[in-house]
């Protein structure tokens, strides 16, 4: 909503300043933003004498101001009295005028943002509360947001060393500032002096941290009621005895951190956790993650220095040129880690180290390598998959990209075995957790400085707490140390095939693994998603009412890539790569037509299954029958795996997907989404190409050139998924005619 008072504020900023060189001009709007304070504070640092503008209330600028405070006070008569009244405008006070006299009215709104700030109420301007004045901070509990209680502690704060470290804001909403001055707070009550004190828990703090136990009186105590509240837990009060509600609550908050043992006493693992997010980087846990792979020998050492549980990367790689190297785990490293007595935890981690990597399509992406990942080394139905943010993401970040990217991820994961689990700061995490199917967070607490660590509590699903990296188990790998809440106590026995078995669950897994990447290529976009191959249904169908779906998965000792068939388009995929072979009149038509399609695009199509099998063979066909017009797609390829830590396996296999396409019955109702033009085109379009192939026996005209000439014409899934309705394609139709036109 406009606010008439501060347009005018904005209007008059720019007829006075317009011409002074550095001052930026304020939007004309009535709303109050970073950019008409902007400009307050640019007039302002021109009023006060100093000829470089910017846009910050730094040194110079309270250098300047220390000057001339003096002077602001009822009497005062000057263009600084009216930025100082635009500013309380700006900031939701009203001084009643907007004039350039310094009044009664003027000190009575000065009073009232000191009672705000809960510093001393006398109506007199400081250097600290003007650039708190020429701030966007609040100084009113926020709605929706601000808690009470946290803004007494900002005002108890405030009223303690506003001279020391400025005036915080008072918004109920515990944020850095507020956390570096509770930590101050703490140097100050042990006994650190003003210029040794600075906010962050160093090695001296550390050291100086005392023991509290019930029955202390004094300030420690109040800091500690302090700490709790923001943490969670509420003592009730913030009085400064340590009786049994406080007692209560440090029991309560050790039983959530697994801060052993679980007493009373507030001591250093107890302080600094309520103050930091790494906490007492040198207490005891039972978990470790780690980049780099575990040989046998360090996975023991591991286990005998008392650890349980390592967290690994299912894929991917570390470090940059020369020190690049390989993170992701295998089949034997498993069987290494698991027979110390280890379990393990898998984490997800090809990016996200830019803030710009986070898209939907990045978490869709991601959500398949890492199931097919996992999938593949034997993780079991119930693992969490930890998908890493390993960036301090902020506000509009986390809103615009980290949460697209989760739903993404959650929208194919749900639809499995596994469960979702987030790494990132308390921030990301917390908001993560709502979008359904996140399970479980890993909490990256080490970077106790990032923005997302600062003021936010533990999340209630943490799983994993990574508070510190250290060189250990006499090991020489550097690996992070990580608290465990025990809601996840890590994979101990994978389901990885021990030998070759033609119909194994792993090979099963493997195929489905990889219908469900075919799924977004055409023509397998067309079977319905949760499709499940198994040993007990190796055939399915699928009926619509203008077409129905044959998938079949056959596997045998190891398929080879055979002759060229007499019919149909043939690809040999070789490295990822698909070549078409013997279809040199097909290819000579599709130059010569010049239209949509052409030898790259059919290659491209191709190349997208080709990327999925790696190797093997294509290979397509049609048949028209008095049932419609049949498109086969059939392709053949090996698996290889590794089955144990020294053996592998090899498995080949046949993927048959046939497509009918045939006329909707007679008296059947016309599809919902479908027109009755739409419907026409394609019993015509069927009619054509399928008496055109009967005239041409050109049977090469093959499964791609349909599905792609399909996938170019609309396709309309009415109802369900189950409900497919194709458009064959003009496209088709031409080249069929062109090709029964020349005889072929």
């Amino acid at each position: 909503m406009v606010d008439q008072q501060v347009l005018a504020t904005q209007k008059w900023l720019n007829k006075t300043y317009r011409n002074v060189s550095g001052f930026k001009l304020a939007p004309e709007n009535g709303l109050t933003g970073w950019p008409t304070i902007y400009s307050l504070r640019e007039a302002l640092q021109h009023e006060l004498g100093l000829t470089s503008l910017g846009e910050g209330f730094g040194d110079a600028t309270k250098s300047a101001l220390s000057k001339q405070i003096y002077k602001l006070k009822e009497g005062y008569k000057g263009n600084i009295a009216f930025l100082i009244k635009g500013a309380f405008w700006c900031k939701g006070i009203s001084p009643v005028s907007l004039d350039n006299n310094f009044d009664k009215d003027l000190t009575r709104a000065i009073k009232e943002l000191q009672t705000d700030a809960g510093v001393k109420s006398d109506g007199i301007l400081t250097v600290n509360l003007m650039a708190a004045l020429f701030d966007m901070s609040a100084f009113v509990l926020i709605s929706g947001r601000g808690d009470q209680k946290v803004r007494q502690i900002q005002q108890a704060l405030n009223k303690r060393y506003s001279e020391e470290l400025g005036i915080m804001p008072c918004d109920g909403i515990y944020q850095r500032a507020t956390n570096t001055a509770l930590i101050y707070h703490l140097q100050r009550t042990i006994g650190m002096s003003a210029n040794v004190a600075n906010g962050n828990y160093g090695p001296g703090t550390i050291s100086q941290t005392p023991s509290v136990r019930k029955g202390t009186q004094g300030e420690i105590v109040r800091i500690i009621r302090y700490g709790l509240y923001v943490n969670g837990f509420d003592t009730g009060s913030f009085s400064d005895v340590f009786d049994d509600s406080v007692a209560n609550e440090i029991i309560n908050f050790r039983k959530f951190m697994q801060l052993t043992p679980f007493v009373e006493t507030a001591d250093l693992t107890v302080i600094k956790g309520l103050l930091t997010s790494n906490g007492n980087t040198s207490r005891d846990s039972n978990a470790i993650d780690t980049a780099t792979i575990l040989s046998a020998s360090n996975a023991q050492k591991f286990k005998a220095a008392g650890y349980d549980i390592v967290g690994r990367y299912l894929t991917g790689t570390v470090g940059v040129g020369s020190s690049k190297r390989n993170k992701s785990l295998s089949v034997k490293e498993i069987e290494d880690i698991t027979k110390a007595g280890l379990r393990i935890f898998p984490i997800y981690e090809d990016g996200g180290y830019e803030i710009d990597y986070f898209t939907a399509k990045q978490g869709l992406e991601d959500a398949h390598l890492a199931y097919a990942a996992a999938n593949q080394l034997g993780f079991p139905a119930g693992t969490t998959i930890y998908f890493a943010v390993d960036v301090d993401a902020l506000g509009e970040e986390i809103d615009n990209q980290i949460i697209p990217y989760f739903k993404a991820v959650a929208s194919f994961l749900n639809n499995t075995m596994y469960n979702i689990g987030v790494y990132g700061t308390r921030n990301v995490c917390l908001q993560v957790s709502n979008i359904k199917g996140v399970k479980y967070s890993f909490v990256v607490d080490m970077s106790y400085g990032w923005s997302g660590n600062l003021g936010f509590k533990m999340p209630k699903n943490w799983a994993f707490d990574q508070f510190v990296e250290f060189t250990g188990a006499s090991t020489g790998i550097a690996v992070d140390q990580d608290g465990s809440s025990g809601k996840d106590k890590g994979v101990a026995k994978f389901e990885v095939a021990s030998g070759y078995e033609l119909n194994s669950l792993q090979n099963y897994r493997y195929v489905n693994q990889i219908v469900e990447r075919l799924q977004r290529s055409y023509p397998f976009t067309l079977i319905p998603n949760k499709v499940t191959l198994s040993a007990d249904s190796p055939h399915l169908y699928f009926n619509t009412p203008l077409a129905s779906l044959d998938l079949q998965v056959k596997f045998n000792d190891e398929i080879s890539a055979g002759a060229t068939p007499s019919v149909g388009a043939t690809f040999n995929v070789t490295n990822g790569e698909a070549h078409l072979i013997n279809q040199d009149e097909i290819l000579k038509e599709l130059t010569t037509l010049k239209i949509a399609l052409g030898h790259d695009e059919l290659t491209a199509s191709a190349n997208e299954i080709g990327s999925t099998i790696q190797n093997g063979q294509v290979e397509t066909g049609q048949t028209v029958s008095a049932n419609g017009l049949t498109l086969t797609y059939t392709i053949k390829s090996t698996l290889t795996y590794q089955s144990s830590a020294t053996s592998t396996s090899k498995a080949g296999y046949e993927l048959i997907l046939k497509i009918t396409f045939h006329k909707l019955a007679p008296g059947a109702p016309v599809p919902v989404g479908v027109t009755s033009t739409e419907l026409n085109d394609y019993h015509n379009n069927l009619t054509k190409i399928s008496e055109g192939l009967k005239i041409a026996g050109y049977a090469a005209l093959g499964v791609f050139i349909f599905a792609v000439a399909i996938e170019a014409s609309p396709v309309i899934v009415a109802g369900s998924s189950e409900v497919i309705i194709a458009g064959v394609s003009a496209f088709a139709v031409k080249l069929v005619s062109s090709l029964v036109s020349k005889g072929a």
